[in-house]
């Protein structure tokens, strides 16, 4: 072959080289993808954290504030007055002091069931991204049929109310002081503590009054306050969040003794339990499940303001005695 000729050839792959490249390729990309999610998944889950560390810290900056915490739910009025949730009350300590000050608190149902909703425009506009965990693949808003005096305002048919990723623990369904005696609990038989979490029910037949600090008698670094609900419930894709009824995460229900509440849970499951195959919620609107897409468990701020992963296979008995404020019982690391 002359010199002419050998510099007239171009070098390249023959088409076994090549599939042998792309195989090489396919076995990297599928060695470092699951390092790649697992990288962002730990930065969704810290981004949890720093979400749940926020209301923390809005929690105890109320209790400075108003000397107690704020209630979980609050009892409607005799005109069916529904409050607003415990996260409406601690907006101006989580930077939404503008939206707190256009909310209308005398004279409206922040539900928008049972009497006209005044605070329709702030359900149906505003978004508060903390509330949202970002590993969470749940719907960020629900949608609702206001009511015809709340359109005579000028509401549209429909509102688009944020939900939330995050209940106040508000009690348990069995008295930890029974399952002390009793490690595999009877969970047909009703529980009667319900009150005994750090964002009780206050009002009505519940407690009499705000709870402080100082009404965590098994201590604050020792007590649950919220939990997270990122992830839906069973293989029927339920959303079984404490917020996802009417108001969203901005209404507190009737509150008080009443059948259903929003935006707190009385413990009675354990964390992500998924132990039915049925769609319909467990417990519903009461006894809401702590649950994430975080993979081993979920994560819940204590009443000192610090934030914990628990998984999900921590002893139910001690989950309980994390989740009641004055039981007396030892909790130990967790």
């Amino acid at each position: 072959m002359s010199k002419i000729q050998m510099l007239g050839r171009r070098p390249g792959f023959t088409l076994v080289e090549l599939l042998v490249v792309i195989a090489i390729i396919g076995v990297l990309v599928g060695l470092l993808l699951p390092a790649v999610q697992a990288a962002r998944e730990a930065a969704r889950r810290m981004q949890c954290s720093n979400n749940m560390k926020q209301i923390g810290l809005s929690i105890h900056n109320y209790h400075d504030t108003f000397r107690c915490l704020p209630p979980g739910t609050l009892a409607q009025d005799i005109n069916q007055q529904r409050q607003p949730s415990w996260i409406v009350r601690t907006f101006p300590f989580m930077e939404q002091n503008n939206v707190f000050e256009r909310a209308i608190f005398a004279g409206t149902d922040w539900t928008g069931q049972d009497l006209i909703d005044l605070n329709w425009e702030l359900k149906h506009t505003v978004r508060v991204e903390t509330y949202n965990c970002p590993s969470s693949d749940m719907p960020l808003t629900r949608s609702e049929t206001p009511r015809g005096d709340t359109q005579g305002l000028g509401a549209p048919s429909t509102l688009e109310v944020q939900l939330s990723s995050y209940a106040g623990i508000a009690g348990t369904y069995l008295d930890p002081r029974d399952m002390a005696s009793a490690p595999s609990p009877n969970y047909s038989v009703y529980g009667r503590a319900t009150f005994n979490g750090v964002m009780a029910s206050i009002g009505g037949n519940a407690l009499p009054r705000a709870l402080r600090f100082a009404s965590i008698t098994d201590g604050t670094s020792n007590t649950i306050c919220v939990g997270e609900q990122s992830s839906f419930y069973s293989d029927s894709k339920t959303d079984c969040r404490a917020s996802n009824h009417a108001g969203g995460m901005w209404a507190s229900g009737p509150g008080g003794d009443t059948d259903w509440w929003l935006n707190v849970t009385v413990v009675r499951y354990p964390i992500n339990w998924d132990g039915t195959t049925s769609s319909a919620c467990p417990g519903y609107q009461k006894h809401t499940i702590t649950r994430s897409n975080h993979p081993g468990g979920a994560q819940v701020l204590l009443s000192d303001g610090a934030v914990r992963f628990a998984t999900e296979t921590m002893d139910f008995a001690l989950y309980n005695r994390l989740s009641a404020r004055n039981d007396g019982l030892p909790t130990g690391e967790f």
